[in-house]
């Protein structure tokens, strides 16, 4: 995915830059969500997630359960991770299965991620939601 920026100012905005970032992942890519709380991280978790088949009514904030798997007809899972949470104690990631859960199959959307899960990424997607004073948000696409 090459580098790609949208200036949206109303929730319809940001579900069309949604439905084009979904398009442009790759079948198993890691999608590191980064942006303040309420900027709208978990908004475009779900707009992603149903747009590669998830139902949208499923799709949630990860940050009881950690961890939320979308079920996508005849294709892997779109997984949810929130990783605010989490510690640092990497013992902690293991039995929750993060190294697993990264290398597998399924579009992988991380709140919250933590640096150091890039040790078990090939490379991600980051996009970065910033809120404008306007209420507008930013969203910038890249990969790493």
């Amino acid at each position: 995915m090459r580098a790609r920026q949208w200036l949206c100012r109303s929730e319809e905005e940001t579900a069309a830059a949604g439905r084009e970032i979904a398009h442009s992942l790759s079948r198993d890519a890691v999608v590191h969500l980064i942006g303040d709380l309420g900027a709208g991280k978990t908004f475009l978790a779900r707009v992603i997630a149903a747009e590669l088949g998830a139902d949208p009514r499923e799709v949630a904030s990860p940050s009881f359960a950690i961890v939320h798997e979308y079920p996508v007809a005849g294709g892997a899972p779109v997984i949810h991770i929130d990783g605010y949470r989490l510690t640092e104690n990497r013992r902690e990631w293991l039995e929750i299965g993060i190294p697993e859960l990264l290398a597998g199959p399924g579009v992988k959307l991380i709140e919250w991620p933590k640096r150091a899960f890039e040790e078990f990424e090939d490379a991600h997607v980051e996009i970065t939601i910033r809120v404008r004073d306007d209420g507008a948000r930013e969203i910038m696409v890249a990969s790493l």
